[in-house]
């Protein structure tokens, strides 16, 4: 399989790669994903082999120009032709392989390891004619069971929980415990995630900083934040009115799985369209996802990413909703859904 995208797009991958390893039990699954994700994928026992795959095409990690710009094509293409990833992946001799995203460079990827039997997506990024069989892309798919398709593609006929899976060790659950210093259920543990890869794609710091200001009003919630270091000033503190004593910043203090393992022993997570509420997704954690001014339809969205315990809100164009949500309306939302989901007395 190549994942070479972003966080929350190789945490949705997991569904797939499960499902290979059960309908395949004896097979040799190995994934192609960058550095940057290597660590979601640790510790998971349906995976033989993490290979390296640092392509410079759909991710915010290392793709320095758009999708389709003449630059990108060149980029991918030296690094098809050139990379040490792409020659120790040619090195592997599979005779299977999925590009999951579906682009021109997967499929280019996949034929310069010489692999034989492989699998594309029609209709999104190009690619589709150098594959034996292709998925055919819905803008309406959740993008789980999108990956999912491939399953019968290959021959497979089971049906797998389209949850993403992160393997958490007993140690690191029990760390991320101790962290949040307050016990259940004399508190609600809740989860903001202010970061997101885009500006567009946020709902933004000021309208974060008043939602907290309003969660922390009320005495039984207490707030921890994650994200990257760049994150770490987004929550204003100097704005809580004296409330910082129940909020923890750890922005840039913790790695990808200590903040999944954080997510993992929270109540209620509030985050931008970004891997937190796909680590939520993960553990069946009720989240709410606010979304950014670039995004027309939180129905569309909800259906492409979201959880069934999972709410998202933002603009409805098609039905006269232009602007996204205000602080006051998110912490309704947020008090109904936490309510109806998780109730606080449980």
């Amino acid at each position: 399989m190549i994942r070479n995208n972003d966080l929350g797009d190789v945490l949705v991958s997991t569904p797939l790669i499960h499902g290979l390893r059960h309908a395949f039990p004896d097979s040799h699954i190995s994934i192609g994903a960058g550095d940057w994700a290597r660590s979601i994928l640790e510790n998971n026992p349906d995976l033989n082999c993490i290979s390296p795959c640092n392509a410079p095409w759909h991710n915010k990690q290392n793709c320095q120009f758009p999708a389709n710009s003449p630059l990108t094509f060149l980029e991918g293409l030296l690094f098809i032709i050139f990379s040490q990833d792409a020659r120790d992946i040619s090195k592997q001799r599979h005779t299977h392989g999925i590009d999951v995203l579906g682009s021109r460079q997967g499929s280019w990827l996949l034929r310069r390891a010489g692999i034989p039997h492989r699998y594309g997506v029609r209709g999104y990024a190009g690619g589709d004619k150098w594959c034996e069989k292709n998925v055919n892309f819905r803008e309406d798919r959740n993008v789980t069971c999108a990956a999912l398709a491939f399953l019968p593609l290959l021959g497979a006929s089971i049906q797998v929980d389209p949850r993403p899976r992160i393997y958490l060790t007993e140690r690191e659950l029990g760390e991320a415990d101790l962290r949040w210093e307050v016990k259940k259920p004399d508190f609600m543990r809740v989860i903001l995630a202010p970061g997101g890869g885009f500006p567009q794609k946020c709902w933004g710091d000021r309208r974060f900083t008043e939602l907290t200001n309003l969660i922390l009003s009320q005495r039984n919630y207490h707030i921890g934040v994650i994200g990257s270091d760049e994150d770490k000033y987004r929550i204003s503190l100097k704005e809580l009115c004296g409330k910082s004593g129940r909020i923890r910043n750890f922005c840039g203090n913790l790695s990808i799985r200590q903040s999944a393992a954080l997510v993992a022993q929270s109540d209620f997570v509030i985050t931008n369209s970004s891997l937190a509420m796909h680590l939520a997704g993960a553990f069946q954690i009720p989240s709410l996802t606010l979304l950014g001014e670039c995004y027309d339809s939180a129905i569309l969205h909800h259906k492409q990413w979201g959880y069934k315990e999972g709410l998202v809100k933002g603009k409805e164009t098609s039905s006269g909703t232009h602007r996204v949500i205000t602080p006051k309306e998110a912490f309704k939302a947020f008090t109904i859904h936490s309510l109806q989901n998780k109730p606080f007395h449980s």
